[in-house]
């Protein structure tokens, strides 16, 4: 995955970006604890800042997360110290594609998107294969994907502007090609901490069917789910302001 975000980038998206994420994640947790009947051990794919691998730390789960990027997890390790200090959690630098757990888990899970960084269907069934490996018989993946809808609001400009927050969004999005890049730049933190953030993040679009088959082929079962609603809405930008749904939600099962 080619987003590997710098430090100051890391830390404004832990501060502006991270509204869904805190709004879906404990929907997510009281899920999958309702649906599994396997030890709570999960994987958090593509963990970030461990705003989910809080609330499932929280629910009494053992996660281990897995992010290419050292500054994610540096904020990740600080949000959830108690738990790195008592072993309930373990943080890992690696991709996607290519990690490895030291047990199998019951869960994976990864949020917000994260996965449209890998650059073809062929890198998105390598990581499925991945977790497939990663999972117990009978446990369960959860991730979602964004729709064109979203990536589409990359061809407008969107400006934050606040106190402590004067950034842009502008990029370009082929909605034949289905591709596109975001450059995110501006100043954060207020003035006597501002910093500088610069980071263009590159997107793929991948639709429900391609999914589906890619899961199929890594040995996973698509199974429905009940997430609807404002599950599948951002919580800001010009995306939010429609009722169009941002993202698909995924719900797949190792068999027993």
């Amino acid at each position: 995955m080619e987003n590997y975000y710098s430090e100051s980038f890391a830390a404004f998206f832990d501060g502006n970006y991270t509204g869904w994420v805190n709004r879906f994640s404990p929907r997510l947790a009281e899920a999958l604890g309702k649906s599994l009947d396997l030890p709570r051990t999960a994987l958090d794919l593509c963990c970030g800042t461990g705003i989910t691998t809080r609330y499932f730390l929280d629910e009494g789960w053992q996660v281990s997360g897995v992010d290419g990027s050292d500054a994610m997890l540096a904020l990740n390790r600080a949000r959830n110290a108690d738990a790195c200090d008592e072993g309930r959690l373990s943080l890992t630098t690696a991709d996607a594609r290519e990690f490895t757990l030291p047990e199998p888990v019951a869960a994976a899970f990864s949020l917000d998107g994260a996965l449209n960084h890998l650059p073809a269907l062929a890198e998105l069934r390598r990581c499925f294969e991945q977790v497939h490996e990663a999972l117990l018989p009978g446990g369960e993946f959860v991730f979602d994907l964004f729709e064109q809808s979203h990536f589409e609001h990359w061809n407008h400009v969107t400006v934050t502007d606040k106190p402590e927050v004067a950034v842009v969004k502008r990029g370009v999005w082929d909605v034949g090609a289905r591709r596109g890049m975001l450059r995110v730049s501006g100043v954060f933190g207020g003035f006597e901490n501002a910093r500088r953030v610069e980071q263009t993040l590159s997107s793929w679009y991948y639709d429900a069917d391609e999914v589906n088959g890619a899961l199929r082929e890594a040995g996973f079962e698509p199974r429905p789910h009940e997430f609807a609603g404002p599950d599948l809405k951002c919580d800001s930008g010009s995306c939010s302001l429609t009722p169009v749904p941002c993202r698909q939600v995924y719900r797949a099962v190792r068999p027993a």
